[in-house]
């Protein structure tokens, strides 16, 4: 499985729009790995993890095709995981010659209203033929072109069913983590009866080295904590691959420092365009 991090960054971007703190200063006089795009994660070239407004900006800098992607799996309604406005350019006379006749969005009910009710307005019904909505719950478990994905509970909204992800292909299992406070033990143990294994796992540091102390996302505290979690239920597979994603302009420090911390707990920091290649 290849994975890529098309961005790395919470809702506001790193350095934040608006934003001349002293990191999204930093950010922006460094460039390089410090600047940070909406979280987007792009896997095998034919999946898509969240759907953000950067989505379009993330094909030219990534040079992928979007109109390849057979699925995106959304885990809730707000704007920098899902932006469906997108999906009424797909296809003519927006888009010629697209790879792939469909896409399939997996997502909660909150996300499909959302996707319907955005898109409804402008989207041609011959489009909208070709975007095949499947609403997940938590522990939903559904086969998709040989990729296996299971929906698991998120702590993020309340009010909404917020999802995160694990998906399995080829004997290798991904845990994505992205937007989400410390999740119990049991999700994991669970996740665990059903036959997973977990080679490659991403996880929500919104907080950079501070803690998730709202409940919605985590630090790098939190997600050792996880990580300890994960391990105790005996999910990892052999040497498992374990990063750090979904940062905040709210962090306490820049890339380099924030790799040196997490390097210590054994955990290593996404960056926009990090790609890994993970084997069973």
């Amino acid at each position: 499985m290849r994975i890529k991090f098309l961005g790395t960054a919470a809702a506001e971007g790193v350095p934040a729009v608006f934003c001349n703190c002293p990191t999204c200063v930093n950010a922006r006089a460094k460039g390089g790995k410090d600047i940070r795009t909406r979280s987007q994660i792009l896997i095998d070239d034919d999946t898509l993890f969240d759907f953000p407004m950067d989505t379009y900006m993330h094909t030219l800098v990534h040079n992928f095709d979007l109109s390849a992607v057979k699925r995106v799996l959304i885990t809730h309604s707000h704007m920098d995981h899902c932006y469906p406005q997108e999906l009424c350019m797909r296809g003519a006379p927006f888009a010629k010659n697209m790879t792939e006749p469909s896409i399939a969005v997996y997502c909660n009910a909150t996300v499909r209203d959302m996707i319907l009710g955005d898109t409804g307005r402008e989207i041609r019904p011959e489009i909208a033929s070709t975007v095949k909505i499947k609403t997940l719950h938590p522990f939903d478990d559904v086969t998709s072109d040989g990729m296996r994905i299971i929906a698991l509970p998120a702590r993020h909204t309340k009010g909404e069913e917020c999802l995160v992800y694990y998906v399995e292909r080829g004997g290798v299992g991904a845990l994505f983590l992205n937007d989400t406070g410390r999740l119990d033990g049991q999700v994991y143990s669970r996740l665990k009866a059903m036959g997973a294994s977990v080679k490659f796992a991403a996880l929500d540091c919104t907080y950079g080295t501070g803690s998730g102390t709202s409940g919605r996302h985590m630090g790098l505290g939190d997600v050792a904590e996880q990580v300890g979690l994960i391990r105790d239920a005996g999910l990892f597979a052999r040497d498992p691959i374990i990063y750090a994603t979904h940062f905040s302009h709210n962090t306490d420090l820049d890339f380099d420092g924030m790799r040196e911390k997490a390097a210590e707990l054994g955990i290593l920091v996404a960056y926009d365009g990090c790609t890994v290649d993970v084997n069973a």
